[in-house]
């Protein structure tokens, strides 16, 4: 498919690019990677009337690292995420999320900034303009129906991005810029919970990094996830966990962050002994949404929620084992 017209621009610093923003707000659509984005506008999903290419702007395509946390700039390739040796070390989750992004294609080109904006997802939106014009126009397309949940008055549409639980799980920040002010936010507020429009970030603001703390503590950490063929596709299930334990050993806490759950990732905390855990994954269960929307039964994918949260934790508790 071709893609529509539109007016390339890249600029040659953030500064620029904030300006750029500013001006075209709405009407401009920002690309680094861009394997999320050109898939969109060939589907005529999206129409931009300009394309902002960041990907050569150097100053957010490294990962800094000081005594209290790492900061990774927005541009910086999945891959070189998965393949950092503190990140692979003491960040697990985070590498084992960035490493099973899609095909090695995709991770050598995505960034974990477009991984963490995509639009959420659903197999009665995602199609080309010959599918949809035979649909009736849907919520997420302005519309007043749901194909997926017949009578509903809300939009049951997937957010499918990996990055995202395994940041939550490490309670990571990300900076948003605009022309003349900086906010740092929880991961957790970038999702607004809707489908129709799941991402809480101006049409003015620019995400430039993610800030990862340092955990204090003994931890382990895991990524899990369920997907139709190894290499390729979104998940259709996911769950990060992090588990941290105090100096004396007495105290275990966990956080259980679910993925293609729901228009947000979903965060549940809590202790982590065994009938803890048990207590965790059936709440991960209980707050998955299970819709016949994408590619595999949602009640299937529902259960298979609880099955990858056992093993992150499992997973993660492994770790803490190696690091003791």
């Amino acid at each position: 498919m071709r893609l529509p017209p539109f007016q390339y621009l890249e600029p040659i610093n953030v500064e620029e690019a904030l300006s750029m923003i500013a001006t075209h707000k709405e009407k401009i659509k920002i690309v680094a990677g861009g394997t999320e984005v050109l898939n969109h506008m060939k589907l005529r999903l999206i129409e931009p009337a300009f394309v902002m290419n960041i990907g050569n702007l150097p100053s957010l395509d490294r990962v800094d690292i000081n005594d209290t946390e790492i900061v990774i700039g927005a541009n910086t390739r999945l891959k070189d995420i998965a393949r950092a040796p503190l990140v692979n070390k003491r960040f697990k989750a985070i590498s084992e999320a960035a490493s099973q992004v899609a095909s090695p294609t995709i991770t050598n080109m995505a960034t974990v900034g477009g991984n963490l904006l995509q639009n959420t997802r659903c197999m009665y939106y995602d199609q080309s303009g010959m599918v949809l014009n035979g649909l009736e126009r849907c919520h997420k397309r302005g519309g007043t129906v749901c194909l997926a949940v017949k009578g509903s008055n809300r939009c049951f549409s997937v957010y499918q991005g990996d990055m995202a639980p395994a940041l939550i799980a490490f309670d990571a920040r990300c900076v948003l810029e605009k022309k003349g002010s900086t906010r740092t936010v929880p991961i957790t507020e970038l999702f607004t919970g809707t489908g129709i429009t799941p991402l809480a970030i101006g049409a003015d603001e620019l995400l430039t990094k993610i800030i990862i703390p340092k955990p204090k503590t003994l931890c382990g950490s895991a990524y899990r996830k369920l997907r139709l063929r190894g290499s390729v596709d979104y998940p259709l299930a996911s769950a990060a966990a992090f588990v941290s334990v105090t100096n004396d050993r007495k105290d275990t806490t966990c956080r259980l962050v679910i993925g293609a759950a729901g228009a947000s990732p979903k965060v549940i905390d809590g202790p982590s002994g065994e009938a803890d855990v048990e207590k965790m994954v059936q709440r991960a269960y209980e707050q998955t949404e299970g819709v016949n929307n994408l590619q595999l039964p949602g009640a299937y994918r529902r259960k298979m929620v609880s099955v990858l949260a056992k093993r992150a934790i499992a997973a993660a508790m492994d770790g803490i084992k190696e690091g003791m």
